[in-house]
């Protein structure tokens, strides 16, 4: 088991946006999950995420349906044009990975 540690954001009642870190597991193998959290545990959350999944669809599938969602319905050749720039994304922050560029100051510096 590895634990990851990254940072969540939200909103303050004056509405700046406030960050915060947190951490989480993360398992090799279900497994791996079951010897360090025990079969019961390992089912309830299981059982919460296909709950937590099924309201999430539920919910934007309301929202659609009563014409609240912020959401915008991608055409067939929409979708796959934003899968391309998203593959080409990838491989645009691969390819400065592997040039060992790890900040944006970094690759300005380099441009320039």
């Amino acid at each position: 088991m590895k634990t990851i540690t990254t940072t969540g954001t939200y909103k303050s009642p004056n509405g700046q946006d406030v960050q915060y870190s947190f951490d989480y597991p993360v398992f090799e193998s279900f497994q791996d999950a079951i010897s360090e959290l025990g079969e019961p545990e390992v089912l309830k959350l299981v059982q919460r995420m296909s709950k937590v999944d099924a309201n999430n669809t539920s919910r934007e599938k309301a929202r659609v349906a009563n014409g609240h969602s912020t959401r915008k319905a991608q055409t067939e050749e929409e979708k796959a044009r934003a899968k391309a720039d998203r593959q080409a994304n990838a491989a645009l922050l691969a390819a400065i990975k592997a040039e060992g560029i790890k900040s944006l100051d970094e690759l300005r510096s380099r441009i320039r």
